[in-house]
C-alpha cells in the first residue's frame, strides 16, 4: 500500500444473484478496474437486511484522481438490470495497529460508520485478527469511515451484535465474489 491509497466503495442494491449481477457489474466496472491494485465485489450474505446487497472497492495511488463509475450515463441506476447504484465516496485507507489481509477461511465484516463517530478507539478493542480503516477523504462520502474487519468463524457473530448495538453503524458480513481476467 503506497501512503495516499484512496479507496473508493460503490454500492447496489439489487434482488440479482451474483451470477447474474457479476457479469453486469464487469461491463460497466472495466474502465475503471486498476490491474496492479485489482478491483473486485464483494456480495453481502448476512441474514439481517442490509441496504447494500454488492459493494466495490477500487483502489488509486493518486488522491486527485477523479473516479467516477458511472461514467457518461445520465441515471445512477441500471434500470435495464433491475440495479440501483449508490456512490460511497473515495476513503484514505489508514494504517491501523493490525492492518492486514484476509488469511484463508476469514470472514470479512465490513462496518458503514456515520459522520458523528469521530473516535475510532473502539473499534480498535474488538476482537478480530486484521483491520482496514477507510477513512472519508471528500466532503460527499456517505460515511466517515469504512471499516473492514477480517474475523474467524467464531468471531464474527460476537463481533457483529457489537456492531450492530453501536449507534451510527451499519453492518455486514461480505465474500468476495469471482470475476473473469480483465
Amino acid at each position: 500500500m503506497k501512503k495516499n491509497t484512496i479507496v473508493h466503495f460503490v454500492g447496489f442494491v439489487t434482488a440479482l444473484e451474483p451470477d447474474e449481477f457479476a457479469p453486469n457489474w464487469e461491463r460497466y466496472a472495466k474502465q475503471f478496474m486498476n490491474k496492479k491494485k485489482g478491483s473486485g465485489f464483494q456480495q453481502h450474505i448476512t441474514s439481517r437486511k442490509n441496504k447494500l446487497n454488492y459493494l466495490s472497492q477500487h483502489e488509486w495511488d493518486d488522491p486527485g484522481s477523479n473516479f467516477t463509475f458511472m461514467s457518461g450515463r445520465k441515471s445512477e441506476h441500471f434500470p435495464e438490470h433491475n440495479v440501483r447504484v449508490t456512490q460511497l465516496g473515495g476513503y484514505l485507507l489508514l494504517d491501523s495497529p493490525k492492518a492486514g489481509q484476509a488469511r484463508e477461511g476469514d470472514i470479512k465484516l465490513i462496518a458503514f460508520i456515520g459522520h458523528e463517530e469521530t473516535d475510532t478507539s473502539f473499534y480498535l478493542q474488538l476482537p478480530y485478527h486484521s483491520l482496514r480503516i477507510n477513512q472519508a477523504y471528500y466532503e460527499s462520502c456517505l460515511y466517515g469511515y469504512i471499516l473492514e474487519f477480517f474475523v474467524t468463524d467464531n468471531q464474527a457473530d460476537e463481533l457483529l451484535q457489537q456492531l450492530r448495538e453501536r449507534p451510527g453503524v451499519e453492518t455486514g458480513i461480505y465474500r468476495e465474489c469471482v470475476l473473469s481476467p480483465v
